[in-house]
């Protein structure tokens, strides 16, 4: 899903944002949670997240229109102490709760060197790299996951026979600031395997690797609890919301580290451009691939060429939102 499309048309990021506002508005989202939901998505584009991008927009349109999340949440403060925040998200996306909680936890890392940020009672909050890279930007290292209701398992239709080895696939996010190299990010979800590694080539890993599909489920297990449970998932309040909202079952943390907590800032930077730079330099890549690199560097890259030259847009996504627009009554801008 997240490699380049074969046929595209590049469309300015400028363009996507505005578009994807406007059908986020007139699907019914309060326009200041519409307006940042857009520039989220669309900077997933600019990374070449596709699967988090702005063609997430016509999913979220569809949920905001047939009443599954809320499309004007009552955000509230359930818990503020000197390193922790709780945000209820009240049925709504939970791009814009978790949003809240994260820049709550900066203020309080920056302080108290260290802060937790937690939402609840929302909907999905896409990819977790947002709240991570917007701790990046104010010197902070952070980590961040969403889960779900205890009740959650599996991937609904894709994992067929509830197969444990495919359980799950919550969003995880570390991030590193770094001085002079690409930062180091890992974007990503728990699963060893990505959505579209299903059959029976797939299987057949159970048994030649059958460790890395227990790793995947402890890396499902421990997201779902964290971003779930600890967050205060499994409670009535949280019952009550997924009644009323059915798409409003997940929480998110984000667990907020000042950079400068036991060593200079500046000497924090240099070590991660040291391990960006040494794997670069000293490693040979994986299998059939030209370069040896950690996670973030791609993203990097990717986001100062389509920022410059715009983001190459498959033609069907882009039949889509053409789709989408007629519907809403907005007009495509790229045409």
């Amino acid at each position: 899903m997240n490699r380049p499309p074969a046929e595209f048309k590049r469309v300015p990021v400028a363009l996507l944002r505005s578009f994807t506002a406007d059908c986020l508005k007139a699907a019914g989202l309060r326009a200041d949670h519409a307006d940042q939901l857009a520039e989220l998505l669309s900077n997933s584009d600019l990374r070449g997240v596709r699967s988090h991008g702005t063609c997430a927009m016509v999913g979220y349109c569809g949920g905001l229109r047939d009443g599954t999340v809320n499309p004007n949440p009552d955000l509230r403060v359930l818990q503020d102490t000197e390193t922790t925040v709780l945000i209820d998200g009240d049925g709504g996306l939970g791009y814009a709760p978790m949003m809240l909680a994260t820049e709550k936890a900066i203020e309080k890392a920056k302080q108290y060197k260290v802060a937790l940020g937690a939402a609840c009672h929302h909907g999905h909050y896409g990819s977790a790299g947002h709240y991570v890279r917007r701790a990046m930007q104010e010197g902070c290292c952070a980590f961040s996951v969403q889960g779900h209701h205890p009740n959650y398992f599996g991937e609904g239709g894709g994992n067929k026979g509830q197969q444990s080895a495919y359980w799950g696939n919550p969003p995880i996010c570390f991030g590193f600031p770094s001085e002079e190299e690409p930062p180091l990010v890992l974007d990503a979800a728990t699963c060893i395997l990505a959505d579209y590694h299903r059959g029976p080539e797939y299987d057949a890993l159970q048994e030649l690797i059958p460790p890395a599909f227990f790793k995947s489920m402890g890396y499902t297990g421990s997201a779902l609890t964290l971003g779930g449970a600890f967050v205060g998932q499994n409670s009535d309040r949280a019952r009550d919301v997924t009644q009323r909202w059915p798409r409003a079952g997940s929480g998110g943390l984000i667990i907020v580290m000042d950079i400068g907590a036991f060593a200079p800032p500046a000497a924090f930077r240099a070590g991660v451009d040291n391990l960006v730079r040494g794997v670069r330099e000293t490693m040979e890549p994986v299998r059939g691939y030209d370069e040896a690199t950690l996670p973030g560097t791609m993203e990097y890259r990717k986001s100062e060429e389509y920022t410059r030259e715009g983001v190459p847009m498959a033609l069907d996504d882009l039949e889509r939102f053409a789709a989408c627009g007629r519907e809403l009554g907005v007009e495509v801008e790229w045409d």
